[in-house]
């Protein structure tokens, strides 16, 4: 069989039964374990980058040569509670590790607050808080924003993250739109966000500052700033993440 049909027949076996056994398989633990500090989205998320991860770290593992691509699809699926119960884990650590570094934020009212209009918006009077918008925003190159931004986890809020990371270009427009209609595949998607999420954070870490609550700061100045920005574009000191690692996304 060809590598590329192999592959292909693989991944669909994966979108049709070992997707379906890893979500119940995590829904079942975080049942279980009467947990609402972690999220059912975010487990499944981190289980399937971890399957992905180890595809492309040891391929010869689990797409052995003497097997079918059913028969690579059930090896995963055999493994889905292990995967439901290392997600937990790594969850529940990395919450725990959050929750000492940072004070805790409502997503939900943060965006509710920058939806509102203020001629002088008490987070930009804060000057670090400037500082690392602006930080953010030159640091994080042109692609790596607009990948952010379509993958962005709740699809209501893409256009307002897009408008506040400058995120405007054609190709910016298009990648949303194919996110939207469905053309790219989940896993894709769940990738993109990932990897434009972990470059954002690291750079947040850098500054000691919650990329939640610089986001909002982004929504309101997107009036004095974004547009300039945007027309001039930014670079990336640091390269895009090319790895597999896989994040919490807020």
């Amino acid at each position: 069989m060809k590598h590329t049909t192999f592959e292909s027949e693989f991944w669909e076996r994966f979108e049709q039964s070992c997707r379906p056994r890893i979500e119940s398989a995590c829904q079942n633990h975080l049942h279980r374990m009467r947990n609402t500090c972690v999220d059912l989205d975010d487990m499944v998320s981190w289980a399937n980058c971890r399957v992905w991860k180890m595809i492309e770290e040891r391929p010869n593992e689990l797409l052995g040569d003497d097997l079918t691509p059913e028969e690579c699809a059930d090896r995963i699926s055999n493994a889905s509670q292990m995967l439901a119960r290392w997600a937990y884990l790594a969850l529940v650590r990395k919450s725990t590790r959050l929750a000492e570094r940072e004070r805790p934020c409502d997503m939900e009212r943060i965006l509710s607050l920058a939806s509102t209009k203020s001629s002088t918006p008490r987070i930009e009077k804060s000057e670090s808080t400037k500082a690392a918008i602006e930080t953010l925003r030159s640091r994080l190159n042109a692609d790596l924003r607009g990948k952010l931004a379509a993958s962005w986890k709740d699809p209501a809020e893409r256009e307002r993250v897009a408008n506040a990371l400058g995120a405007n270009r054609v190709e910016d427009e298009e990648l949303r739109n194919s996110v939207a209609s469905g053309e790219l595949q989940v896993n894709t998607v769940e990738k993109m966000r990932s990897r434009s999420l972990h470059r954002s954070r690291d750079i947040m870490k850098a500054l000691r500052k919650n990329l939640a609550v610089l986001l909002l700061g982004l929504s309101l100045s997107v009036v004095s700033a974004s547009t300039a920005f945007a027309s001039n574009g930014g670079d990336d000191d640091g390269g895009e993440q090319t790895g597999g690692r896989c994040v919490v996304v807020e």
